[in-house]
């Protein structure tokens, strides 16, 4: 059979690696990754390459994929929803011009969502939502992502030691990952983070990264900081802080929390739909509300 599996592009983040572990789970299978910014997502791409099964994992993909409405598409197309992200920090603030740009994405949404043969939601907090706002009516199933034990990579060989960081932050650096609420944790209790020589260790990179990194020198905090950059296959270093940090607005899956509960590491994490799926009964892991940076320097003023 074969499967084509489209993206925004190849990239580091979780969409790309349940891509890379959907076509490991399908050995017996053609899979083949198409791009929607190299403007391969398209019906006759797919029609010319034999695509059985057409899987999209991004909406600028499943867009692509269906702009021209007279194209036939020979395949079964599936989408999979990596959390839904029409929650209350889009279109914001409540302007008549943002209120008309949230009415055009959700129409746009419930179209592409009715051309689809099935759609996967990663938690039943997202199959609810997509209920909720695109129709009772679609054919949605759930499938949770889940970790192999067996394929997580050993911590030899890294660029720091394990253990060497109190925190450790995981990430690409944009609005959604939060890692400005952690900076302004870090800095509300400074000194007693200094004191203990409690330092965070950042990885990831991405367009908020120079932002975070001013907010840093901004608030005085950049001696308790260091940014790694971006690391291939970064998860396994979370073993590099005695406790990973996850400040995320909001969520799908995590791959990231999968992979620290598989490991059992100590996890504060923000309490939003996809953390909470996660960590719901993870006794190693605390939960503060969404940016509240008080919350936040708290647990991690008395974090081992």
């Amino acid at each position: 059979m074969r499967i084509a599996y489209l993206v925004d592009k190849r990239s580091v983040g979780g969409g790309m690696e349940y891509v890379r572990r959907q076509i490991a789970a399908h050995p017996n299978d053609e899979c083949r990754v198409f791009e929607a910014d190299r403007g391969e997502c398209t019906v006759a791409a797919m029609n010319a390459w034999g695509a059985e099964i057409v899987h999209a994992n991004h909406l600028k993909a499943l867009l692509q994929l269906f702009r021209n409405p007279f194209a036939r598409l020979g395949g079964y197309v599936v989408f999979t929803v990596h959390g839904i992200h029409l929650r209350r920090f889009d279109f914001l603030p409540n302007t008549p011009a943002n209120l008309v740009k949230r009415w055009a994405r959700l129409s746009l949404e419930r179209y592409l969502y009715k051309k689809c043969d099935r759609i996967v939601a990663l938690t039943e907090t997202d199959a609810a939502d997509i209920h909720r706002l695109y129709g009772r009516h679609l054919p949605v199933a759930i499938e949770p992502n889940s970790i192999d034990r067996s394929t997580l990579r050993s911590a030899e060989g890294l660029r720091y030691g394990e253990g060497q960081f109190a925190f450790v932050c995981i990430a690409r650096f944009e609005f959604q990952k939060g890692q400005d609420v952690l900076i302004k944790a870090i800095a509300r209790v400074h000194e007693t983070l200094r004191r203990l020589e409690k330092k965070t260790l950042f990885i990831g990179g991405g367009p908020f990264l120079r932002h975070i990194r001013c907010l840093a020198e901004e608030l005085g905090v950049s001696d308790l900081v260091e940014f790694a950059g971006e690391i291939y296959d970064a998860g396994v270093y979370m073993t590099c802080g005695r406790t990973l940090i996850a400040p995320s607005r909001w969520e799908g899956m995590p791959y990231l929390l999968l992979e620290a509960v598989a490991r059992g590491r100590r996890i504060i994490a923000s309490d939003c739909p996809g953390n909470r799926d996660v960590l719901k009964d993870y006794s190693l892991s605390t939960m503060f509300p969404v940016e509240d940076v008080s919350s936040l320097a708290e647990q991690m003023q008395s974090a081992d």
